[in-house]
């Protein structure tokens, strides 16, 4: 069963790019294919490490962690390339980077006490039950999916409601 809740993991960064990069890239075809065919490709390779058997031992806990968090990370670059092609200080790219950073910033928490065995670590025999690092990790997981979902759904509202793209005048399109 670990097997496949690493690959949903990967899964579920692979899906919460896709969208973010189909709707922020919407009129910049090329940044947006070359970044959906990075993420998938990170994804796969996650997927890979997750079914690899040696990957699975309590000792390579951590190179898994951060595994996801790389891939989870490698968001950066398209959110910063957003930023500069939709400006900076323009009320839209501030609330939808907004949202893709507290995503990021709720995933990255829940993987750290996951893969730092907090609060267990803290209190042997105490968080057997309940209160669990990974119990942990879900929550955060789960905040992060909907604060995702709200981000993406402004975005598809403000996709629809602004019509046809206008012609680039920049290379970075």
């Amino acid at each position: 069963m670990n097997l496949l809740d690493y690959c949903g993991i990967a899964l579920l960064i692979m899906g919460s790019f896709v969208p973010w990069l189909y709707y922020g890239f919407y009129c910049h075809f090329r940044p947006k294919v070359v970044y959906l065919s990075v993420v998938c490709a990170l994804g796969v390779t996650s997927i890979m490490v997750s079914l690899w058997d040696k990957f699975s031992e309590s000792g390579w806990r951590p190179f898994r962690a951060a595994v996801f968090m790389t891939f989870g990370l490698s968001g950066i670059v398209p959110a910063i390339h957003y930023g500069i092609v939709e400006g900076w200080f323009n009320y839209v790219s501030q609330k939808y980077l907004g949202w893709l950073i507290l995503m990021g910033v709720l995933y990255i928490v829940g993987a750290l006490f996951y893969a730092l065995r907090v609060p267990e670590r803290w209190f042997p025999g105490k968080c057997d039950i309940w209160f669990h690092s990974h119990q942990i990790f879900h929550v955060f997981v789960l905040g992060g999916a909907l604060v995702h979902y709200h981000g993406i759904s402004e975005m598809a509202m403000h996709r629809v409601t602004i019509g046809q793209c206008e012609i680039p005048d920049s290379p970075l399109y």
